[in-house]
This record gives structure tokens, sequence and C-alpha cells, in this order.
């Protein structure tokens, strides 16, 4: 730690300053004190980016996604303040060292700790990525050793400096060693990204080195592209792990279920002591005397005055002595200065305890599995006996076409929580009807709904198949499965077989939402030139119909969510300003208006009308979500908005509400109907258990026999569309996820619960037909699911697997 220079402040909020930890690309990071006693990590913002309004935004969200995330080898944001005049966060602080600077002072790890650290690092990264988080920025820096395991520390925040001064001109952000390929392309990146860099980390764990050398970022980064990783020295039992983690295809790396898996197949036998080498210890030892003379000699002015002891504060206090939970721990003494050896607890059923699957007599993964479990990336599959089949095919030309440009277009924002009109607030037109928070409308409940226990057989597959990249989107027409990939657009006939050559065009995870007109499917994806253009494409032959290139480079299209009238509504990701819609001509190809309010997210577009509906987070309120009505025949203008608690409403590319001819269904803390034309609260309804608190329900879907479908925690409930009757539910072992695929067709309902289990509900009685479960597909992202034609098709990273709607 460093003394205070004389332009540092001496107090941040309610925290003291004591001294200086560091300083990185985006502000500088003190120590600070609680009145209370409270020792946290303060990172201040750099003053130029206070003054960027659109890192403000993105700053307070990724601050409040932050605030999610929980793990025992993360580190807590505990408190922040976006709006201050220089805006900051602070995280819990624990005294230890960073991996960079330990390993280039005592050397690289041995193969014990790094098994360790890399179980650690491992559990951390899918504790952030549960939140719907990616870290962007995970490097040795950014991993700090404590003597109860390693923490990952600024996850998901380096996001919101997208688009500021810091980040034109050529500028990188992030460490070019570490970061992945797509990130070096200036490809949108996934939670794949996180993957590729925690190979890398590992790399310089295990040699003291990138695996990519040193020199300038331009060719730092060209290796990362271009080059094969050195992995030289890395310990033969991890190298086909690391390897795999480090493959150019994000689709290709592994999971963290399926790194944590191999770590507990192959742990040696459990032992006892400190995880670290004993110079590692004594260095956190040294570090953690910091905390003991804070309050002792200072500087000029109060500050700290204090040596350079080799410790950053960043994570959750846990017991010194106790090693990592779930984590190898190899045997260390005493250390010089610590006089006391840490224990490790094993035997509790976690990796390398008796109990647990490292443990004595355990079963052992060869790396030649693990080589074709995840380092060519095909998801291993069982429940069925059909043979897999490979796409194939070559690439198909699309067509040019010339941009329009269309002025820019937004309605009048207002607050409150009622429904109200676009002119309300400025004391213009009144509202469309009377404000209400949603309470007004009679309360539905399910205590007389028919109560089912979802569970059930196991189906046979009617075939599976392969993609040669990540599935991210698909559409389902003219006797054709659609799969857009993260390079390609494929298809299948309902045999499984390839039905027309693949289509040049892929989606780089930008593009994944599809609609559907007829036999015709909108999309967007990456055309291989660098453009996002938008591709219509007939599901029949394969022919692209027409495209309409990429308008501005800084809105891109995140696919097409429907067609109402001529007007194909595409959500857009739009540079430093947040997320926004456009309307193109389905006859025309022509641009004919685009929006950004700095409030659209997920869009939705219903089959008939003049009003599409988006979602985004209430303004000042991180825990409820806003439905906003649009008007597409006056270019995107408000008419009505409603504030919905727990309302998780999504980005752009994803659709969370479900549309009926009068109502528009949003989730939250309780399923409601808005009136399409007002936003007033026609119903609402609770799902859950009947006697206790109400569950958060998902986003909902609809069918065409007046039922809602809708996820809410571990329970499936059907509800009537006309009252919001609950007309069964039920109750699953896992919880369902806001992000899960959700599809009805053939009289069924199809849900995927978090571990990837594929549930075939009777969408009329509730009761279950037939449930889908592989253990490998917990983790897998993205899934998809599409049905029809009296099947459903489940897409896991490249896999297809199909079922028939009776499970036969």
């Amino acid at each position: 730690m460093q003394p205070l220079d004389a332009g540092d402040p001496t107090r941040i909020g309610p925290y003291a300053i004591l001294g200086v930890l560091g300083s990185g690309g985006m502000g500088k990071v003190y120590l600070g004190r609680s009145t209370g006693g409270r020792t946290v990590a303060v990172k201040a913002v750099r003053p130029e980016l206070a003054d960027d309004a659109g890192f403000r935004v993105r700053f307070r969200n990724e601050v409040e996604a932050a605030k999610s995330v929980s793990g025992a080898f993360t580190a807590a944001v505990v408190d922040a303040d976006t709006e201050a005049p220089v805006p900051w966060f602070a995280t819990a602080f624990i005294a230890g060292i960073s991996l960079g600077d330990a390993v280039t002072r005592h050397g690289p790890l041995p193969e014990p700790a790094l098994r360790t650290l890399s179980a650690g690092l491992t559990e951390a990264i899918a504790a952030i990525h549960r939140t719907g988080i990616i870290h962007r920025d995970l490097k040795p820096a950014n991993v700090l050793l404590a003597l109860d395991g390693p923490y990952v520390i600024d996850f998901g925040i380096t996001r919101a400096t997208e688009g500021t001064a810091l980040t034109t001109a050529g500028t990188v952000m992030g460490s070019p060693g570490f970061m992945s390929p797509e990130q070096a392309s200036g490809i949108r990146v996934g939670p794949e990204t996180d993957m590729f860099s925690l190979g890398a980390t590992l790399v310089f764990a295990a040699t003291g080195r990138s695996p990519f050398g040193d020199g300038p970022t331009p060719a730092l980064l060209y290796r990362v592209v271009s080059t094969d990783p050195d992995i030289t020295g890395v310990p033969d039992s991890l190298r086909d792990m690391i390897s795999a983690c480090l493959h150019k295809e994000p689709a290709r790396r592994p999971t963290t279920q399926q790194i944590s898996d191999y770590l507990a197949h192959n742990a040696p036998a459990p032992t006892t002591g400190g995880w670290l080498p004993p110079a590692y210890t004594d260095a956190i030892v040294a570090a953690s005397n910091v905390m003991t003379h804070m309050g002792g000699a200072t500087g000029p002015a109060g500050h700290l005055n204090q040596t350079k002891p080799e410790y950053q504060g960043y994570g959750p206090g846990q017991n010194p002595t106790t090693p990592p939970h779930g984590a190898y721990a190899p045997q260390y003494g005493p250390t010089a200065q610590s006089g006391a050896m840490a224990m490790n607890p094993m035997g509790q059923g976690g990796p390398g305890g008796p109990g647990g699957p490292g443990g004595p007599g355990a079963g052992r993964m060869s790396r030649r599995a693990l080589v074709g479990l995840i380092g060519g990336g095909a998801v291993v599959l069982g429940g069925g006996t059909a043979a897999a089949i490979a796409l194939s095919g070559g690439d198909k030309k699309t067509p040019n076409g010339q941009p329009s440009n269309s002025p820019l277009s937004s309605g009048p924002t207002t607050s409150g929580d009622g429904p109200t009109s676009a002119n309300s607030s400025s004391g213009g037109a009144p509202t469309s009807g009377p404000s209400t928070s949603g309470n007004s409308a009679p309360l539905q409940d399910p205590d007389n709904a028919a109560q089912v226990t979802l569970g059930g057989s196991q189906p046979a597959t009617a075939w599976t198949g392969q993609t040669s990249d990540q599935i991210w989107g698909t559409a389902l027409a003219a006797g054709t499965l659609m799969l857009i990939g993260t390079e390609k657009t494929h298809s299948m006939d309902m045999q499984g077989k390839s039905k027309w050559q693949d289509i040049a065009c892929g989606s780089g995870t930008v593009g994944i939402m599809t609609a559907l007109d007829g036999n015709t499917v909108y999309c967007s994806g990456l055309d291989g030139v660098g453009g996002n253009p938008v591709f219509a494409i007939d599901m029949a032959s394969g022919k692209v119909l027409w495209t309409l290139p990429e308008i501005d480079r800084n809105w891109s299209a995140r696919g097409a969510a429907g067609v109402l009238g001529n007007q194909v509504i595409c959500p857009v990701d739009i540079n430093v300003q947040g997320d926004g819609v456009m309307s193109i001509d389905k006859n025309t190809h022509k641009l004919l208006w685009k929006a950004n309010t700095n409030k659209i997210g997920s869009v939705t577009v219903p089959a008939k009308g003049n009003l599409i509906f988006v979602g985004h987070e209430t303004q000042g309120d991180s825990n409820s979500g806003t439905v906003t009505a649009l008007d597409i025949t006056q270019q995107g203008k408000e008419v009505w908005h409603y504030d919905q608690k727990y309302a998780t409403l999504g980005g752009a590319g994803d659709s969370y509400f479900a549309t009926t001819d009068k109502y528009v269904i949003v989730g939250g803390e309780k399923l409601r109907a808005l009136d399409m034309a007002t936003g007033q609260v026609a119903w609402q309804t609770k799902i859950g258990d009947p006697d206790g608190t109400p569950s958060i329900c998902n986003g909902p879907i609809v069918d065409g026999q007046g039922r809602v479908f809708v996820t809410a925690d571990e329970y499936l409930a059907a509800v009537d569309a006309g009252n919001g009757k609950v007309l069964w539910q039920g109750k699953a072992p896992n919880q369902f996820s806001i992000s899960n695929p959700f599809a009805t067709a053939d009289g069924n309902v199809y849900a995927v619960d978090y571990k990837g289990t594929l549930y075939a509900v009777d969408a009329k009685t509730g009761a279950t037909k037939w449930v889908y479960s592989n253990a490998l597909l917990a983790g897998q992202s993205p899934i998809t699911l599409t049905a029809g034609n009296g099947r459903v098709f489940y897409t896991a990273g490249q896999a297809v697997m199909t079922f028939n709607a009776n499970g036969k």
C-alpha cells in the first residue's frame, strides 16, 4: 500500500481513506474504513469517465449486477454510489497478494497449488456467470491469493468503459495477453471468453509467462487471434484441460461444470496443510500485518505511512486457517511468519474427500476422455440410440444492398407507478387510465389450482445431430429447422439431414432472435465482412431474399422480434447509448424508423395492432422493470408505460412478454395482464406455494387455447389468459431460470430448468409426459428450444436433440 498523494481524497462516501492500493484503466483503488470499523477496498473511477453520461448508465447497471454475485471465491461488492460526482464502488477487504505479483516474485505455482487455484477460479467464474455477468478481464492481476483460497475481483465492471474515450482510437481495454480471440477481434463476447482468459491465467500461474508471450499490444493481439498458445511447462495432468480453454472457437471451450467435474474426477488423495507454498504464505501473512498496524504510524496529514507490503484488498473475509472448500489442498507445514499450519477439512463430500468424487475408489476421467468431451466441442449425449448426424455445406454468398437512412425518433419519457400516457408528465394529455400500481385488480392465487409433480420417464430421441459451430438461435417452418450458428446458418429437414447449403452468416452471439412471416424468416448476423445486416431467408429453399446492410456501425441488430403489418421489428444494441429498436419495410427492404429512448431492452411484437412492447429496468429502481408501449405508426412514439416489481425484462435480443388479442402479460412478483390499449391491470396472479411468499414469475408464453404458461422458481404453471385463474401448477426438483428456453406446441408445454433438464408437460392437465435429463447439459450455454410438427428440437452448444411430442 502507498501513502495518499496530495490530490487523493481523505474520505469517499462513508469511508475514511487510509492509503492507495493500486490503480488501473478505470480508476484508483483505496483502502477505506467505515466509522463502524469495516475495512473495504474503494475504487473511484477516473474523472474523465465521470463526465461521460453513457459510462454512468453502464456503470450503474454493472455495479447493480455485480452486487448480486455470491460465491466463496469472489469479492463481494458491498457498497456503491454511482451518482456521486466521482462514482465509486466498494468491496469487502481481504489481505492477499495478487497472482501476478506472487508468481513474478516467488516463481510459478507447483502442480498441487495450481490444481487448487484452477478449482477455486472455476467456482468463482461459475458464480459470476450464474448472475448473467461476464468478467471480461480475468487476468493474474485480478486474482488474489489468500490463506483460504483464491479470489476473483473486478468482475463485469469493465464493460462500463465500452464506447468511452478509453476505448477509442485503437485503445484496447483489458490485458491483451489474456484476452480471448473474440475480444481481440472486436466481436461481441459471451461467457466463453472468460474460459479462454482462465486458461491463459493458469498458464501464467504454471509457467510465469503468458501463453502468447510479451511485446507490443498489436503483436499480442495478432498472436491471440492467429497463433497457437505456448503451454510448455504446464503439468501433464492439466495440459489438456488448459489447452481446451484456449481453443480459438468459443463453442469448443469447456464449461465451468465440465472443468469442475474433470478436476474432481482426477483429484489426488486427500491431504492436510495449507494450499500454497511457504514463500507465498509468508507474503500473505506479511500483507495481513498491515491490518494490525493501520491505526499506528501515520505520515503527514494523518496519511498512513506504510512500506510496500504485497497485497491488494478485495474479498469477503473467511477463516484464514481454512483452505478453499471443495478444492484439493496440498500439504505444507508451518511458515516462518505464521507459526501455524492450515488444516484442510476434507471428508465432507467435496472433491478430494473420502466421500467425494476425488476420494479413495473414485473413478478418474482420462485426459483422452476430457479431449473428447470438451476439446472437440461435442456434447456427449444419452437417452437414445439414433445415429448422430454431422452437418456440412458450402458457404452461400449473401447479396449486397444499400443502407437507408432515417431520422432518429423517440417518444417522451415519464415516470410513476401506474400506466401513463406519453404527454402526461408535461401537463399535456391526461393519463390513459387511472394511475395504479397494479393492486386494484383482483388477485388470483393457486389455492384451488390442480397441484401436480413434474417428473417422468426418459424419452427416446428421434434423432440427434451436430453443427460445425455453436447454435444461438432457431426457427421452424416449411418442414425446415434453421439453426443460427456462431459463424454460419444451417438447416435440417425433419429427418435430421442437411436441407440447404449453409449460409455464410452467423450470429457472432449478436443476432439471436428470429421472426417468422409465413415461410420467410428474418434474422441478423455477421456477414463475414464485419457488418451486422438483417437477412430475409426463405425457409424452404434457403434462398437469401434480401439483406439490409448495417445502418450504422454503432447500431447492432439483435435479430428480429416479429412482423407487424409490413414492418419487421428489430431490437438493436446501440454503442454508448444503450438499447433501441428499428423498423424495416418487409416489401421495400428499407429502414422505416429507428428509436432510442435509452429505455428499450427486450422487445415483443403481437400478431396484430399498431403497438409493440418493450421492457427495460425502471429508472432509479433496480428491483423493477418497466413495460412501455410504442406506436409503430408514429415511429416508435411512447403510448404508455407500467412499472412491474421484480420484473426481469432483459436486454436487446430478448422477449420476456406474452401477448393475446387483448393483453400484454408480464412476469414479476405477480403475473399481470395489462390492457394493450391503456396499460391498465386487467388481472394479476401469484404462482407458487399457496401458503407462502409468491414466487418470481419469469417471462410467460401463450398457446392458441387461451392459456398462459409461466415458470416461477421451481414451479411451472398454466393460467387462464382471460381472467388469470391458475389452472394447474407443478413443482420440479430444480428451479427454472429467466434465461432458459420455453415453448408450446402439439398440446404440450416444454420447459428447461437450470440444470438443462427438459420437461414435456400436458398443456391441459399439467401431467408430465416425459423428462429428458443429461448431466452433461448442466451449465451448457446457449441452449434453445423449438417445437412443432409433432417434434421438439433442443440444442445445447453444437448438439441438436430431437424428440417426438409423445416421447416415443
